[in-house]
């Protein structure tokens, strides 16, 4: 289904017509602003994430991934 052509975007296809871009530029600050907030803050919490205090499993000799794939060979 082919919808008709908005009346807010340009007649080719691409880019906004003026009356969009005064409608728009009402917003430019306050969404700027947001959107740095919001990177700063994934940023800071990003930086401070510290997975040191998790322990790691130990891993796995050649010997026991034997093992783990053939039942057959576990030790008794």
């Amino acid at each position: 289904m082919i919808l008709p052509p908005s009346k807010y975007h340009a007649s080719k296809g691409h880019g906004f017509t003026p009356a969009l871009q005064r409608a728009r530029r009402a917003f430019l600050v306050r969404n700027s602003l947001t959107g740095l907030l919001l990177l700063g803050f994934v940023g800071a919490v990003f930086k401070q994430d510290d997975l040191g205090d998790i322990p790691l499993p130990p891993i796995p000799s050649a010997n026991d991934k034997e093992t783990a794939s053939n039942p057959k060979l576990e030790k008794t």
